[in-house]
């Protein structure tokens, strides 16, 4: 037998004699780091899904709105801009002045010429006492308080009838803060909403999508008809509004 070398023998004595750790037993540890990467990518995907859902909720609450030419928003708090805004507190002056109608015309059919569209006219209600228009094509007909058309939030106002285009870019705007409600009606066979509650702020567009200073209003009915936004605010409660509104028609020509 040949012999074995030196060096060899001698390490063989070394490692005999080494004391080495002892080996740890990994398996807990990476079953908690699979059991870690796991639970991360379970909260990755929850949170991807709760996106998905608030994204697809908000999609499903802009398309409740379901109505052109205005924009209803919910806010923390509407707060009138000055005391002539108030709904509570008109300030002196005609209606038009005092809300921001624009300029009286001398008959409807001159508003419908500036405007260029045909008005709806609650025939409920019957001719307007009074009718103004303002620029971006808003008709707004004016009618006193009488029996059966009790005032407004504005004590010479019973109802406005307000109309515009309803088209992409909006006429009319709206902010609801948690006094508020918007309920969902349907007005003529198509969508609507009764604003009611605490009075929520109002304004109209100018051109350019810049709004004008805000007022307060009171209960409206607002929806969409023969191409037309239209929404009547007024001192009458939701079925009696609902009961004006089916009676729109065009103005005889």
């Amino acid at each position: 037998m040949a012999e074995r070398d030196p060096l060899e023998q001698r390490l063989e004595a070394l490692a005999s004699e080494l004391r080495w750790p002892a080996t740890p037993d990994l398996q807990p540890a990476v079953r908690a780091g699979i059991a870690s990467r796991r639970r991360r990518r379970v909260r990755l995907l929850l949170l991807a899904a709760a996106v998905v859902a608030a994204l697809a909720a908000s999609a499903a609450a802009a398309a409740s709105i379901g109505l052109r030419g205005v924009t209803i928003e919910r806010v923390p708090r509407v707060v009138s801009p000055s005391p002539s805004a108030s709904a509570s507190a008109p300030s002196p002056g005609s209606p038009g002045a005092r809300l921001e109608l624009g300029e009286r015309e001398g008959s409807l059919a001159d508003a419908e010429a500036a405007a260029g569209f045909q008005a709806l006219v609650p025939a409920s209600l019957g001719q307007p006492d009074a009718v103004y228009y303002r620029s971006r094509g808003v008709i707004t007909l004016v009618y006193r308080p009488r029996p059966g058309l009790p005032p407004s939030s504005d004590p010479e106002v019973g109802a406005l009838v307000m109309e515009a285009h309803a088209v992409d870019s909006p006429s009319f705007g709206k902010l609801v803060d948690g006094g508020g409600r918007v309920e969902p009606v349907t007005v003529n066979g198509g969508p609507g909403f009764w604003i009611t509650g605490a009075p929520h702020g109002f304004f109209l567009y100018r051109d350019g999508g810049q709004v004008d200073r805000f007022r307060l209003a009171g209960d409206v009915l607002i929806w969409n008809q023969a191409g037309l936004v239209v929404r009547i605010e007024s001192g009458l409660d939701r079925t009696a509004a609902l009961k004006t509104a089916g009676t729109v028609r065009r103005a005889p020509v």
